[in-house]
C-alpha cells in the first residue's frame, strides 16, 4: 500500500471548523473509538481532552495505522513513534507535510526540550521558516496554527514512513499527489455513496455492479489487457500517472471501480484525476468522478437509485442503463443482485424476518410470515430477492415462481414486487424458519482468485473476526461446504477467509482459517 502525506493532510483539513460546541467533533472521537483494539483498552469519551484522539482519528480514516500509531495520549503516542523508529528529537528538525508535531506548554525556549508533551498537532505546509498546524481540541475545536521552525514549545515530532518520502531540508508550500489505492475498501465506498445517494437499496445495488465488474478495486484493470499489454493493474496505473503511458483513453481496456471503457470517459476520468492532483487510481478520486458521471450525465439512473425499493431494482437499473455489459441476462442480473443484497446486508442494519417474529429494515418493517394447511407464506419486504427467499425456506426459486404464477401473472426468477405474499411450496404443513448470524467485523481485504466454495478439512471454528482471539459464532464439522467471495483478513500472517455456509437451518457468514479450508 502506497502511504503519502496528500492523503494525510487532505483528511486533516476535511475536518477543519469541528467543535465542540456543536458537536461535530463527535464523529471524529467516533471514528476513533470505532477501530479495534483501542489503545490501552480506554474508549475516549465526547468531554475528554482529544488532540492525540484527532491524529489517531485521520490514520484510521486514511487506513494509515500502521505508520501512524493510533493512541489517545500524548505521551504513550510519541513512544510508539520511537518504537516504529519513527521519532525525531531535534526541535529545529524541518518538518513536511504529513509529519505529526508534538508541543510541551512548559517548555522554558532554553536548550532541547526534553519534557512531557500537553498536544499534537499534523503538519500541513512548511513555508520558509512558518509551520502551519492542523490540530484537534485547539481551543475545543479543529483549527490551524502557525509556529516558527525550532519555536518555543516544540517538544518533538514523529515522522511517518511514507512511501513518499521527502528530505528533511525540504520546505513544501504543496502536497503529492494522491497515490493509487490498491485494495477493495467496501465501507469507505458505502460511507460515500449513501452521504450522496441517502438510500441503503441504491447504495447495494451500485456497489454490486462495481463489484462484479472490477472487485472494488480502483486500480484494477481488465484482466485481459494485463496480457495484451504486459503490465499489472500496478504498472498500468503508475505508467499512466507518469505519463509514459499515452494511450489510456484509447485503449478501449476497461479500468477503476466501474471498469470505465469508452474513450470519451476514460479521458474524462483522466482529466478529474488531473484536477484532483491524484493517481488515476486513487479510491476518492474515482468515486468523486463516479458520482459526477451520475448527477451529470446519468441523472435517470440517479433518480432511480435514489427511489429504489428493492436492491434488484437498483442492480437492474445500474446494470442495464450505466455499465451496459455484453451480457445483461437473467443470470447476470441474479449474481449482480446477490452481491448487492451481501453489501445491504453488512451495512444497512438489517435484521432477519423468521416466521414467527416482526423484524425491521432500515426503513421498512416485515410483516410475520405464516403457516397455513396450504403451506408457508412469505410476505415480500424492501430488500427481498426470491434467491435470499428461497434459500431461507429450503426450496428453489422456479418453484416459488411456479407456485405463485396462477396470483401474480408477471413474478419472475427477477421480479416480485413488495406486498406480495408468496406461498412457498414445503413438503410439510409447517415450516421452519431460517436465521442469520453474521461476524461483527468486517473484512479488511479482497483478492480475486480467493473466491469459491470450499470445503472444511478439520472441525473448524467460525468466528466473529480474523484470529483465534475472536470469540467463535460456531463449530463447523468436518467436510462441510462453505462459499467465500474473495474477502479476508490477515492475522498474524495466515489469511482468515470470510465465509457463508448454511448449518442446521442457519445461514452462518464469519471467519475461518485458510489453513483448514480446501478449495474445491
Amino acid at each position: 500500500m502506497a502511504y503519502t502525506r496528500n492523503t494525510i493532510v487532505k483528511q486533516a483539513q476535511s475536518w477543519i471548523g469541528c467543535k465542540e460546541a456543536d458537536g461535530t467533533h463527535k464523529k471524529i472521537i467516533d471514528v476513533y473509538n470505532g477501530h479495534t483494539p483501542l489503545a490501552r483498552g480506554y474508549k475516549v469519551q465526547y468531554t475528554d481532552a482529544w488532540c492525540a484522539t484527532f491524529v489517531s482519528a485521520v490514520a484510521i480514516k486514511c487506513g494509515y495505522t500502521a505508520i501512524i500509531p493510533t493512541e489517545c495520549g500524548c505521551d504513550p503516542m510519541i513512544t510508539l513513534f520511537k518504537n516504529l523508529g519513527e521519532w525525531i528529537e531535534d526541535d529545529s528538525y524541518v518538518p513536511s507535510a504529513g509529519d505529526v508535531i508534538f508541543y510541551d506548554w512548559q517548555d522554558s525556549g532554553s536548550g532541547d526540550n526534553t519534557g512531557s508533551s500537553d498536544h499534537v498537532g499534523i503538519v500541513e505546509k512548511v513555508s520558509g521558516s512558518t509551520i502551519t498546524v492542523i490540530e484537534g481540541n485547539y481551543s475545543d475545536s479543529v483549527k490551524r496554527r502557525t509556529i516558527q521552525v525550532n519555536g518555543k514549545y516544540i517538544r518533538g515530532y514523529g515522522v511517518p514512513k511514507y512511501s513518499d518520502s521527502t528530505s528533511a531540508a525540504t520546505n513544501t508550500n504543496t502536497t503529492s499527489k494522491a497515490a493509487a489505492t490498491t485494495k477493495a475498501d467496501p465501507k469507505t465506498i458505502w460511507n460515500y455513496l449513501m452521504g450522496k445517494i441517502g438510500n441503503a437499496f441504491g447504495v447495494a445495488g451500485l456497489m454490486g455492479n462495481l463489484f462484479a465488474e472490477s472487485g472494488l478495486i480502483p486500480n484494477n484493470l481488465q484482466n485481459t489487457y494485463n496480457t495484451k499489454l504486459g503490465m499489472t493493474d500496478a504498472e498500468y496505473t503508475a505508467a499512466v500517472d507518469n505519463g509514459t503511458y499515452t494511450n489510456f483513453s484509447g485503449d478501449s481496456a476497461g479500468y477503476g471501480l466501474a471498469q470505465w471503457t469508452y474513450s470519451t470517459r476514460k479521458k474524462a476520468l483522466k482529466a478529474y484525476a488531473d484536477t484532483q492532483n491524484a493517481s488515476i487510481g486513487n479510491l476518492e478520486m474515482q468515486l468523486g468522478f463516479l458520482y459526477k458521471e451520475l448527477s451529470e450525465g446519468y441523472t435517470t439512473v440517479l433518480n432511480a437509485l435514489k427511489k429504489a425499493t428493492s436492491v434488484l431494482e437498483a442492480s437492474n437499473v445500474v446494470l442495464t442503463k450505466f455499465e451496459r455489459p455484453a451480457n445483461q441476462g437473467e443470470s447476470v442480473q441474479t449474481a449482480r443482485a446477490f452481491y448487492g443484497q451481501k453489501y445491504y446486508d453488512t451495512y444497512a442494519s438489517t435484521t432477519v424476518t423468521t416466521n414467527t417474529t416482526t423484524a425491521t429494515t432500515n426503513t421498512t418493517t416485515a410483516t410475520t410470515n405464516t403457516t397455513t394447511a396450504a403451506g408457508t407464506t412469505h410476505t415480500v419486504v424492501k430488500g427481498d430477492m426470491l434467491t435470499a427467499i428461497a434459500k431461507k425456506y429450503g426450496t428453489t426459486i422456479s418453484a416459488i415462481v411456479s407456485a405463485n404464477k396462477s396470483k401474480y401473472s408477471n413474478i419472475t426468477a427477477n421480479y416480485i414486487v413488495v406486498g406480495w405474499v408468496l406461498t412457498i411450496p414445503t413438503s410439510s404443513s409447517s415450516a421452519t424458519s431460517t436465521t442469520k448470524k453474521t461476524a461483527t467485523d468486517a473484512a479488511a481485504s479482497y483478492l480475486k482468485s480467493l473466491a469459491g466454495a470450499y470445503v472444511t478439512t478439520a472441525k473448524l471454528n467460525c468466528r466473529n473476526g480474523a484470529g483465534t482471539g475472536k470469540s467463535i459464532l460456531v463449530v463447523i464439522p468436518k467436510g462441510t461446504k462453505v462459499q467465500n467471495y474473495g474477502y479476508y483478513t490477515e492475522s498474524s500472517g495466515v489469511k482468515w477467509l470470510y465465509i457463508q455456509f448454511t448449518l442446521n437451518g442457519v445461514v452462518y457468514t464469519g471467519f475461518a482459517s485458510a489453513n483448514y479450508l480446501s478449495k474445491q
